[in-house]
């Protein structure tokens, strides 16, 4: 089961949220000039749906 958790960048101490599986810290979130930052070494995938309103996917793996 996915969890989100709001947190605080140690670096930056700017706002982010915390992306889990079970007890499994999977993902980073942070804002973007441009738009919203995501990192994760589990990414294993995108899939995009044009459909209005348009939305997107990000599949994570396992296994790093």
């Amino acid at each position: 089961m996915i969890k989100f958790k709001l947190a605080t960048n140690n670096i930056t101490s700017k706002p982010m949220v915390e992306v889990w599986r079970d007890d499994t810290f999977v993902a980073s979130i942070y804002g973007h000039e441009e738009g919203i930052h995501l990192v994760s070494k589990y990414f294993d995938g995108v899939e995009h749906n044009p459909d209005y309103p348009p939305s997107v996917v990000i599949k994570l793996a396992e296994k790093a």
